[in-house]
């Protein structure tokens, strides 16, 4: 197959949506209450979405060529095993199921904004904290414990927007990165996948595509975004649930009951970004609404200590596996430009 040239670049694959269609068209709900049938080519995409605006040729489009080939082709039939019930989760290639679910939590626009908004609020922290470096450098000699502290926090008010360091790849870098950090929490152990089934059409699909649900029974975008008691909800059709989870209280011979149903379907509306889609003959649960604006990092609470004699370790980026996808992270690399925060995108990942 030749590069993925195509200019909309799918959030939820294809293969996914085709599971909530009807004659071609899935039903949409978008936050103003309107519904559109939308054809699947048109349903969850984002212009662009994954090109490397840095780059020539096929390079620009490595990223979406690799989901295209190297997830879509290989997990599409999977999924489909067990959508149809052809296959349980032990009977099929664990990895690749899991892989489907990793990258459905990062290639989507909840995952972008959840990683942008951790990085405007963390960079004024992260700002200030190299301003203590370079005053210290300015003045040839350490700060005492006093000084690190006001030259810290009149930094941290002084700092510009986060747009200065004009990085248009570290989105890319970002979905990359968080890939490999999920994919390891799904494949911990002591996790599971549960395939729960129903004999009515009773989930949505965000154009998420996933729901995170945390051990609160809460669905909130703020970090961490993966602790360990984490859950995916992953809908793979209107009477197919698949579940990632570190719990044992769902039990698959009970199938999907409403109540369950409910609970991924309430996901479904809080992690969509802009829309939920369902089988267009599939009424709209009659309690569920969609909140007005898509989900939001709380602010952290920022405090300022001296630095200790032996501090913790720096927060780093994990190994990519992969030589496919190391290749296209390492295209990725940004080219520096000023100013530049050094590390700062390692300080960001400890709170993905």
């Amino acid at each position: 197959m030749g590069a993925n040239t195509a200019k909309e670049h799918h959030l939820v694959p294809q293969y996914w949506l085709r599971a909530f269609a009807q004659e071609g068209h899935v039903l949409g709900r978008w936050r103003t209450g309107a519904e559109h049938r939308t054809p699947v080519r048109r349903a969850a995409v984002a212009r662009h979405f994954n090109t490397d605006p840095l780059a020539e040729g096929e390079r620009r489009v490595a990223l979406e060529t690799y989901l295209d080939q190297q997830v879509d082709g290989p997990c599409a039939p999977v999924l489909r095993s067990l959508r149809e019930g052809r296959a349980a989760p032990g009977d099929v290639q664990e990895g690749a199921v899991l892989d489907a679910l990793a990258w459905q939590v990062v290639r989507t626009q909840a995952f972008r904004s959840f990683d942008e908004q951790v990085g405007q609020h963390l960079f004024p922290a992260i700002w200030a904290a190299e301003a203590v470096g370079s005053y210290e450098d300015q003045l040839g000699r350490p700060l005492s414990e006093a000084e690190r502290i006001e030259v810290f926090w009149a930094a941290v008010h002084a700092a510009p927007d986060s747009s200065i360091l004009g990085d248009p790849r570290s989105a890319l870098r970002a979905s990359i990165r968080g890939f490999e950090r999920t994919r390891n929490v799904l494949a911990a152990s002591g996790r599971r996948l549960v395939l729960l089934r129903s004999t009515e059409p009773l989930l949505l699909l965000p154009d998420s595509g996933v729901a995170l649900r945390r051990k609160d029974g809460s669905f909130s975008l703020t970090p961490p975004l993966l602790p360990e008691s984490i859950e995916v909800f992953a809908p793979l059709s209107p009477t197919c649930l698949l579940i990632s989870t570190p719990r044992a209280h769902h039990r698959p011979h009970e199938g999907l009951t409403r109540k369950i149903a409910a609970k991924a379907n309430v996901g479904a509306a809080a992690w969509c970004r802009d829309a939920v889609y369902r089988l267009p003959s599939m009424p709209w649960p009659t309690s569920l609404r969609l909140a007005e604006e898509p989900l939001k990092v709380r602010p952290p609470l920022l405090s300022a200590v001296p630095a200790q004699d032996s501090p913790g370790p720096t927060p780093s980026h994990p190994d990519i596996r992969r030589d496919d996808l190391r290749a296209i992270l390492e295209q990725l690399v940004a080219i520096p430009t000023e100013p530049r925060l050094p590390h700062s995108d390692a300080k960001k990942a400890g709170w993905a």
